[in-house]
């Protein structure tokens, strides 16, 4: 029986223990699933603010609306096997002997912070829209008008320093979750998550701060 709570707090075990078993990637689906869910859900809530206030064709409103909500998925799950081919070809470089379906199995747990990043970020928006004023002259003034305010709220401006604070614990996750994956050193490990992980975190960071400095 796999312990959630062991992966968070002693991910070198978690994996450890893990590694005996078959690979199963059902829970890792799961936790990448629920993290694109709680992404869509917060899309749709913007989508469905804006065509609320304009209903227009309705047809069209739903096909405009499932559309995103469908790339969002998708985009979950793709991301997912982006990452985890990611480090699986940097730990080519460390001799990593471990197939990719077990790199993509503990890849995925370490996408756990993030479901916690995407709950923190709906309830901030949706704290957020209740402050927001929306114009009702036509819903492309209104898309451009929302980004503008959503980024100037003094709420919206402490997300993305949690979101890094999280992504830096999912990385701490991967690096043993690869180290065990790939049957390598935690120092080669290490420099698998770190180097790809520490380029995002520097891009965030700087998309961070010019959010703040706004």
């Amino acid at each position: 029986m796999v312990k959630i709570r062991d992966v968070l707090t002693d991910p070198d075990q978690f994996f450890s223990e893990l590694s005996a078993k078959g690979t199963n990637l059902l829970i890792p689906a799961g936790i990448v699933l629920i993290s694109a869910l709680i992404d869509a859900i917060l899309l749709l809530m913007i989508i469905g603010t804006i065509m609320r206030r304009f209903p227009g064709d309705m047809a069209q409103s739903v096909t405009d609306t499932a559309a995103p909500i469908i790339v969002e998925l998708i985009s979950g799950f793709a991301f997912w096997f982006v990452v985890a081919g990611v480090f699986y070809t940097i730990s080519l470089m460390f001799k990593g002997n471990g197939s990719f379906k077990r790199c993509l199995e503990f890849t995925g747990y370490g996408f756990i912070p993030a479901i916690v990043a995407s709950v923190i970020g709906l309830l901030v928006i949706m704290v957020v829209f209740l402050t927001i004023e929306f114009p009702v002259e036509s819903p492309e003034l209104m898309a451009q008008m929302l980004m503008p305010q959503l980024e100037q709220n003094p709420l919206m401006k402490t997300l993305p320093i949690i979101t890094n604070l999280l992504g830096l614990w999912g990385a701490y996750i991967w690096i043993f979750g690869i180290k065990h994956a790939r049957n390598i050193s935690t120092k080669d490990a290490l420099i698998t998550v770190g180097v790809p992980a520490g380029i995002a975190i520097v891009c965030h960071l700087n998309y961070a701060y010019n959010i703040i400095t706004i």
